[in-house]
């Protein structure tokens, strides 16, 4: 059969972008990154930045629009099989790498090879190994431009999974490795290509001269993405007051991810504007269930009854958001009545949670840091919260390379941290629910919630699956792994000299199909 477009969520009108009417070629557009990327090999070693800049370098076969419909880039178009489990690729004719080397299938069977090997460490390798029952049993290549993925079993997320932001299959070319297999260089198919990466102060990404855009217009990462600069430069800027200062003075372009604080005082400049909407990424505070103190429910139920969510939402995002108790965004077409049912403030009951519980006073500690101002925001005020409730908590401000280590690592108590932006519901779940032995990462090591997750990703009738995620959200308010405070504000700010720049539910910032006044 044909393939049919599959929409992940449902979103109001897009921010409008600011424009001059005739593109300008020529440039260099100067972004902000709060810290400095952690690699050039997409999905291996990733954070949000790391993946913003390897989205200019790297394209999938895939790509999500803006209106997070999956869209074809490398591919020109594909087929899925009546069974559900061959899904067909046709390649387009036009591309090339940023070597001149033809875009063929060999290349789209030895990228996709690598990212599936083991030892890699690449972030997503579970999704299609069989660890979590999709696998690929075979990629086949008939011709230079057909690719065909057999699988084990339908699957109702296969292209979501392969249109993904933070761990995107990224074609490149095989000699972005060295004879022993280590990685060297980004040799992909994007409108940019890696020009020099200073580190710790800046990446420079370069126009891709010859680079064939998709068909279709812009939107979101799928349809052209046509370079009118000549090339970017992200700064790492870790102090917002040192980003918001540049963007004044016209030093700075672009500033993504910015807070309430932020936006009121960028929105004062007239050089400056500021461009919001709904984004898909939601802060959470986690809570270590394998840590002496928070590994008992009452203690877990006790912390959440103390905090008032909807003040602290509000609170953060300047009356912006409202509290979210799901694990994933509020603009989601599955996120019901259900999905809206969280924790109350209740001290009285917080207080006889506590004496079941025996805590005896001892202060907990709550890790968070300052390269998401959300984030500390969000710690200050809930530690502010557990005080009036007889909890103590100490803050851990940690640099924020350190915050994402004992992230993964399961190193923390409790900790205020956030999500990048997933599609669908069962990839939310996948970054929370899992086996702890597998990965400390994981918050809630539930087996049947864990099994629900595959229930869902195989079926692809909506309905069914509304059901399966209103268990998984019942079963975990009752559980609490992990405290759900709100989405993320997609916002942004630009200095006007920067045209024609949007932003989109997607939130991650784009710089092809922009450009500078003179």
């Amino acid at each position: 059969m044909k393939h049919l477009p599959i929409v992940a969520a449902l979103f109001g009108a897009l921010a409008a972008p600011t424009f001059a009417d005739t593109p300008r070629m020529g440039g260099t557009a100067k972004v902000a990154l709060g810290a400095d990327i952690l690699g050039t090999q997409p999905g291996v070693v990733r954070e949000s930045g790391t993946d913003t800049v390897l989205h200019h370098i790297f394209e999938g076969l895939v790509a999500y629009d803006a209106t997070l419909e999956v869209q074809p880039m490398l591919a020109e178009s594909w087929e899925i099989s009546d069974d559900g489990k061959t899904y067909t690729f046709t390649l387009r004719d036009d591309v090339t790498f940023h070597n001149g080397q033809p875009l063929t299938s060999a290349d789209v069977k030895w990228s996709w090879e690598r990212w599936l090997d083991a030892e890699l460490g690449w972030g997503c390798t579970h999704w299609y190994d069989g660890s979590e029952a999709l696998k690929i049993e075979a990629i086949e290549t008939p011709d230079d431009t057909t690719v065909v993925f057999r699988l084990n079993i339908p699957s109702g997320l296969f292209l979501a999974q392969m249109s993904n932001f933070q761990c995107l299959p990224a074609i490149a070319h095989p000699d972005s490795v060295d004879a022993d297999g280590n990685w060297v260089a980004p040799i992909g198919t994007g409108p940019f290509t890696l020009g020099e990466w200073e580190k710790g102060v800046s990446v420079t990404l370069n126009k891709n001269p010859d680079y064939a855009p998709a068909s279709g217009e812009k939107s979101g990462y799928a349809g052209q993405r046509i370079a009118y600069l000549d090339s970017v430069e992200f700064m790492v800027v870790p102090e917002p007051a040192t980003a918001m200062a540049g963007l004044r003075a016209g030093d700075l372009h672009l500033m993504v991810n910015i807070g309430p604080l932020e936006e009121t005082e960028l929105g004062r400049a007239a050089n400056v504007e500021v461009l919001t909407g709904p984004g898909l990424e939601w802060s959470t505070l986690l809570v270590n269930v394998h840590d002496p103190v928070m590994k008992d429910l009452d203690m877990r139920l006790a912390v959440a009854h103390a905090i008032d969510f909807e003040a602290l939402a509000k609170a953060t995002t300047r009356g912006a958001v409202g509290y979210n108790p799901a694990s994933y965004s509020g603009q989601s077409v599955y996120h019901t009545d259900v999905q809206k049912t969280g924790y109350t403030r209740d001290l009285d009951k917080a207080a006889e949670l506590l004496e079941r519980a025996g805590y005896d006073g001892t202060p907990l500690k709550i890790q968070t840091s300052k390269r998401y101002g959300n984030m500390f925001q969000n710690a200050v005020i809930i530690q502010s919260m557990l005080a009036e409730a007889g909890i103590e908590a100490e803050l851990e401000v940690l640099e924020w390379p350190a915050h994402l280590d004992n992230y993964f690592q399961g190193k923390f108590q409790l900790s205020s941290f956030g999500y990048s932006a997933r599609t669908d519901p069962v990839m939310n779940y996948w970054s929370v629910v899992g086996p702890h032995e597998e990965s400390p990462a994981y918050q809630w090591n539930n087996e049947d919630a864990y099994g629900m997750t595959f229930e869902a990703a195989a079926e692809t009738d909506p309905a069914k699956r509304q059901e399966i995620f209103d268990k998984i959200h019942t079963m975990m308010i009752e559980e609490a792994p992990t405290l759900n405070l709100y989405d993320e504000v997609n916002a942004a700010a630009i200095n006007t000299a920067l045209n024609n720049y949007e932003i989109w539910p997607g939130g991650k910032p784009r710089l092809w199909g922009v450009w500078l006044e003179e």
